[in-house]
């Protein structure tokens, strides 16, 4: 970043305060730009399935996240270090991130007086509660695929405590996690709880924000563990609402396979400016969303080049998601061992999610932005016309082009978030016999025809649940 050098007169002294923001707006602006380029590079490593690639950049560019991105910093590290079979790397990052979500949850939001200053990048990256509760899921199976049953269910009881009490708007439940760790309670032999995580998450489906109707595996779960805890009168009412409902015992001798396919990658926010600039004969206003960081540049310089000649300016700046288009949407197992082919459902929509949180904050997002920009607009005006007044003209439109300067680089939307997730999760499940078993994955597009295909060799363990992990090509 280029330095940036102002020459203040004597004269100038008591408008020091209007420049000082200005040239701390520039250095904002252009760390922004940074992490547009560097978030760019990393999904692009991910996309690619470079995972260690990924996982090294990561590692080598925590100071680029800095202090207030700390918790963006562990969920990435941990969650590429998941991708890349790094589970005991995963694990400690995983619970740095816990520390630094329970750290924000406790303490007051200090920064929020700032947010109205410059803007809401200016404070710490607190995480959403999707967020927060998803690092159980990965831990779990990072604990699973370790070997350690007993650790993943310490992480099925975290996600238990975090779903308590009722005071989230939207996402106060979900049926995918209570899913997952009625499995995870189930292969750790805790089938009281396995019972009572599938029961939730039946319900969790049926009431939730995902869009998805519970797996008709899952019902098979909610069924069987009701009929092995002689909880004849549930198992009645839940056959009798899904008549397919069936009694899934594991027969002597095989093992059940759980695949898991982490698809696409979650939208990315980007950033939706309205600008409004008051010249002398005409007003100018325009509507953009900003993504990648050329575009970005682009659209600060505009800005800027726009502030510095309106009278009057103002700018606005909101988040926003876009999705980007991904060439899996199923896929389906075969192998000698199994008669007929097996296919995926989609077990989370994690996109999905994301929208409908950020469209629950969007009022409070606007209201919290209109008032930063009167309050830049109003402070610019004043500082204005007391130099205008002590100063003359000259010193008076000096001022006012700094104020615009200022209002338009330091205006940024909260464009952060957890930007290695998933865009949702696939599932299949299937009986094989102990032992070694060979299988082929055929991930399939929108239309179910094959765009790749994976071999694989299981060692399934006999009366178990075993979990694979599969990458489906972005």
């Amino acid at each position: 970043m280029k330095d940036t050098i102002i020459l203040i007169s004597k004269t100038m002294v008591k408008s020091f305060m209007i420049w000082l923001p200005f040239t701390a707006a520039i250095f904002m602006s252009g760390c922004a730009s940074n992490m547009t380029a560097y978030y760019e590079n990393l999904r692009g490593k991910i996309d690619k399935e470079d995972y260690k690639g990924a996982a090294e950049l990561i590692d080598k560019s925590q100071k680029k996240y800095g202090n207030n991105n700390i918790l963006m910093f562990y969920l990435d590290a941990g969650i590429v270090n998941h991708y890349a079979f790094i589970y005991d790397i995963s694990q400690k990052n995983f619970e740095e991130a816990k520390k630094v979500f329970d750290y924000y949850y406790t303490k007051s939001v200090g920064a929020a007086a700032l947010s109205i200053v410059y803007n809401d990048s200016s404070m710490p990256y607190y995480g959403e509660d999707f967020e927060s509760i998803h690092i159980t899921v990965f831990n779990a199976l990072n604990y699973i695929l370790s070997g350690q049953d007993n650790e993943a269910v310490v992480e099925a009881r975290q996600a238990d405590y975090l779903f308590r009490g009722n005071y989230r708007k939207v996402y106060k439940d979900d049926g995918f996690v209570r899913y997952f760790m009625g499995l995870v309670y189930e292969n750790g032999g805790y089938l009281n709880d396995a019972y009572t995580s599938y029961s939730l998450a039946i319900r969790a489906y049926e009431n939730g924000i995902n869009g998805i109707k519970p797996p008709k595996d899952l019902i098979n779960d909610a069924y069987t563990t009701a009929l092995k805890l002689g909880i004849s009168d549930y198992a009645a009412r839940l056959k009798s609402k899904y008549p397919s409902a069936a009694r899934n015992d594991i027969l002597k001798g095989y093992g059940e396979c759980i695949v898991i396919d982490y698809n696409g990658l979650i939208p990315k926010k980007v950033e939706k400016v309205i600008q409004i600039a008051f010249f002398r004969a005409w007003a100018y206003a325009s509507a953009d969303n900003v993504d990648s960081s050329d575009m970005q540049d682009y659209e600060t310089a505009k800005s800027a080049a726009l502030s510095a000649f309106a009278n009057d300016y103002v700018k606005a700046a909101f988040p926003a998601y876009e999705r980007k288009p991904h060439s899996v949407y199923s896929f389906s197992i075969e192998s000698p061992s199994l008669k007929n082919k097996t296919f995926s459902y989609e077990a989370q929509d994690l996109a999905l999610i994301a929208e409908k949180v950020l469209e629950s904050q969007i009022a409070k997002i606007y209201a919290k932005t209109i008032a930063r920009a009167a309050i830049k607009f109003a402070a610019g005006k004043a500082a204005s016309q007391y130099v205008k007044k002590e100063h003359g003209d000259g010193l008076g439109a000096l001022t006012q082009l700094a104020a615009n300067l200022y209002s338009s680089l330091s205006e940024r939307a909260d464009t952060r978030g957890w930007n290695t997730l998933p865009e949702n999760i696939l599932m299949s499940r299937f009986y094989l016999p102990a032992g070694e078993n060979k299988i082929t994955v055929e991930f399939r597009d929108k239309n179910g025809v094959i765009v790749k295909t994976q071999d694989l060799t299981v060692d399934v363990k006999e009366n178990k649940k075993n979990f694979l992990i599969v990458g489906s090509p972005k």
